[in-house]
């Protein structure tokens, strides 16, 4: 059950059983509570202190200006207000500076999240947050999304036998709003259109690929922007077999996919004016009898011809035959988000996520949502000498440049397939999954998109 959000501009009658106060703000809780002043002790910037007030739990944030940091230790608190068995908690954020709302409310509710799958419920059933009148409306938005990365999170930390491509695409289906239309093609649907790409990554399983479409038409006659997520439920490197350690994470191989389908919901919650079509290529990547191999040459859904160099470099695949898609349904703009490659990790640090694109507006707007929802890409180059690493001499090209400037040369793969439309790539590639544990997912993207399509829709009125 989604825990519910409030959001008001004063202090409920019925008091949350723990309430979390930023230490700057300290004063102005204690006035509006009409508690008697109580003195802070000094708290390390990072950390959060907890006390007791007029039998409230009261948990005290000082946070470092750091975004990442931020989110940390709001994240902390909150999971430590949950460990302390609060059921309901406040948080008090009248007076906060607006550019760091976004990592606040996503550190809380990333701190209140427990995984769905788990049969104890969460212990937080319920968050009211105090705020200004002019901070309203945008933290109402903002709720919103920090639900849509946990719903991102479910998803994602999905074992990936409970996950088939198909049953993935049920999934995303479940309880989406009305105002959502969605259309499944299966794996002969994939077999007549030609999506060769899609249907060679599925090759190796018992497990049918699917490409899943979404569709929310808010906009009349207006532009369609295209997002299409990565869909690997499971990404064992088919015959090019990743190492067995950390294998298991792999089940987050489809976190773009599950990015663009919450961000889809969110669009038509707020009933943004935008024609939004959200596209998942779905396919489980295993070594199996039918697997396709290194040295095959694969015709994609726009007839170019693919020499396959490893089969482990899948995603591009799907992708590829996802934006043809995309571009041959209609979408004037196309963005793709993918875990796509490691060399992603090594580059940014899992700080930023990497941004190739064909067109700089596009890429502006992409890199204003991700500053605007703290979710930063840093755009990597696109030079000609980049693309020519998927040269092949057998095929149009190959599906792996090598390791030199692997995450430019994966991501222009794809934009190879954008041909004029206006495109961007985003690789979250050490972003999307953290740590070592089952239960690792971020929802990292989802808010991103959801700034994206904020953003379009106003440029396309």
């Amino acid at each position: 059950m989604m825990r519910q959000w409030t959001v008001t501009t004063h202090i409920p009658e019925v008091q949350p059983q723990a309430w979390i106060v930023p230490h700057e703000l300290w004063p102005l809780y204690i006035k509006e509570t009409v508690l008697e002043e109580e003195a802070l002790p000094s708290i390390p910037e990072g950390s959060f202190l907890t006390m007791h007030l007029n039998s409230h739990l009261v948990l005290v944030v000082h946070a470092a200006p750091v975004r990442q940091l931020r989110q940390k230790v709001y994240r902390e608190a909150a999971q430590n207000a949950a460990k302390m068995g609060a059921q309901s908690v406040g948080v008090w954020i009248k007076g906060m500076a607006r550019e760091s709302l976004p990592s606040v409310i996503t550190g809380l509710e990333q701190g209140f999240y427990r995984y769905v799958g788990l049969k104890s419920a969460a212990p937080v059933q319920s968050v009211t947050v105090v705020a200004g009148e002019d901070q309203e409306s945008g933290l109402v938005r903002l709720v919103r999304i920090a639900q849509a990365q946990s719903l991102t999170r479910d998803w994602v930390n999905m074992p990936p036998n409970e996950k088939s491509p198909e049953d993935l695409a049920l999934e995303y289906q479940k309880d989406a709003p009305s105002s959502v239309t969605f259309h499944a093609y299966h794996e002969q649907d994939l077999f007549e259109m030609g999506a060769g790409g899609i249907l060679a990554v599925g090759s190796g399983s018992t497990r049918p690929p699917v490409l899943l479409e979404g569709r929310y038409h808010g906009n009349g006659e207006g532009p369609w922007l295209a997002l299409v997520g990565k869909g690997i439920t499971f990404d064992s490197g088919g015959i090019s077999l990743k190492p067995a350690e950390g294998m298991g994470r792999l089940k987050g191989d489809m976190a773009g996919s599950a990015a663009v389908m919450a961000a889809l919901r969110v669009v038509a919650d707020l009933a943004l004016p935008i024609n939004l079509m959200a596209l998942a290529p779905l396919a489980e990547n295993l070594p199996g009898g039918g697997a396709y191999r290194p040295g095959d040459v694969l015709t994609m859904l726009d007839n170019t011809r693919v020499e396959i160099i490893s089969t482990d470099a899948e995603g591009r695949l799907v992708l590829a035959d996802a934006l043809t898609f995309a571009r041959q349904n209609g979408a004037a703009a196309v963005v793709d988000i993918a875990t796509l490659t490691g060399a992603n990790v090594v580059a940014l640090g899992g700080i930023r996520a990497a941004l190739i694109t064909n067109d700089a507006s596009l890429g502006q707007l992409v890199a204003q949502a991700g500053d605007q929802m703290e979710e930063p890409v840093w755009e990597l180059p696109h030079d000609p000498e980049y693309a020519h690493l998927n040269d092949s001499t057998i095929a149009d090209l190959k599906n792996s440049g090598g390791r030199p400037a692997g995450t430019v040369s994966a991501g222009l793969f794809i934009g190879h397939f954008a041909k004029e439309t206006p495109w961007a790539h985003l690789d979250i590639a050490g972003l999307a999954f953290s740590g070592q544990d089952g239960a690792g997912a971020t929802g990292y993207g989802a808010a991103l998109l959801v700034e994206l399509c904020r953003l379009w829709s106003a440029q396309a009125q």
